[in-house]
């Protein structure tokens, strides 16, 4: 999932008489919503080294009885620092329909998290994260992002790798003059299940449903989509995903519906137990029953990522 903190709030006191194109504030928005990771499709992953062995496969000795080996208990780590930084090419930076032109974009994002085990079987998280987003050529479209969020996941073991979770999220967008150009309240609801396939290999279906207020209205929506992901743990250190996310949205004014279909592909390799480099291809596809937001887009890129938990 993706996390925001309403953090760097000078930010928010530079230029606030500026203004930003209305057509640059629309591409910010869309490309802000493109990058957000559906709530739900964090990857699990599946390492075919460290299975637990149950007491079931213990071994009987006839000297000494029954001997078990026990795994030692970790000390559980509630905080999550992160921070990535990656640059990226997409061959259409202001997603639109025609004139499509190409631009490097450079990423960076630091957040902190929390997580609290409120049962067995229940977990509460709370975070926050700050990124940035500059490109190489149109300077117009740079933007921030800022933000909190909150969410309860349930994971009943008698369901066999079914999760449901509920979250509240609030994002700020703000453009390069550090004027506001998006405040979003969203409320979501997602399920999903895990198949084991044996041995290092796992496939994930889910499904989301999201509801917003948003300033300005014009880019308030609802949700109403699935995802699919494919994980494959290559060796202890390696990993890859295939995904594929459906997001059908309906926007509360104009009468505007759009269907948009995001493939992708990731591969990330642990340097450390703390540090991964990471990178990935993806197509979005975006329709709509407005033809002035039908866009298509490829984007690729690498980074590198920090996670400390404590």
């Amino acid at each position: 999932m993706a996390y925001f903190t309403k953090g760097v709030c000078c930010l928010l006191t530079l230029s606030l008489l500026r203004t930003v194109p209305a057509q640059d504030a629309g591409a910010i928005v869309e490309r802000a919503r493109l990058l957000q990771k559906t709530p739900g499709t964090t990857p699990e992953a599946v390492n075919s080294d460290e299975v637990t062995a149950s007491p079931d496969n213990s071994t009987e000795d006839d000297s000494f009885g029954r001997q078990l080996i026990l795994k030692k208990k970790e000390r559980p780590r509630p905080f999550t620092l992160s921070g990535d930084a990656g640059t990226f090419f997409t061959n259409n930076a202001a997603l639109i329909r025609h004139d499509t032109q190409s631009d490097f974009l450079f990423m960076a994002n630091a957040g902190l998290s929390w997580n609290g085990q409120l049962a067995n079987d229940v977990t509460l998280q709370l975070g926050g994260q700050a990124s940035t987003f500059r490109y190489a050529r149109m300077s117009s479209l740079d933007f921030e992002s800022l933000g909190a969020g909150a969410g309860i996941s349930w994971t009943p073991a008698r369901l066999n790798g079914v999760s449901f979770s509920a979250r509240y999220d609030f994002i700020e967008l703000l453009n390069r003059h550090s004027r506001e150009v998006l405040s979003d309240h969203e409320w979501t609801l997602a399920a999903q299940k895990t198949f084991t396939l044996g041995g290092p290999h796992a496939f994930t279906l889910g499904v989301v449903g999201m509801a917003g207020v948003t300033d300005p209205h014009s880019a308030q929506r609802d949700l109403a989509g699935g995802f699919a992901r494919y994980h494959l743990q290559v060796t202890r250190r390696l990993d890859t995903d295939l995904s594929y996310r459906l997001s059908p949205y309906f926007y509360n004014s104009g009468g505007r519906t759009d269907v948009n279909h995001v493939a992708s592909w990731n591969v990330r390799y642990r340097v450390s137990p703390d540090v991964e480099l990471n990178g990935f291809v993806s197509y979005a596809s975006n329709r709509s029953n407005r033809r002035a937001f039908n866009y298509d887009a490829v984007t690729t890129g690498l980074g590198v990522g920090v996670v400390i938990r404590f």
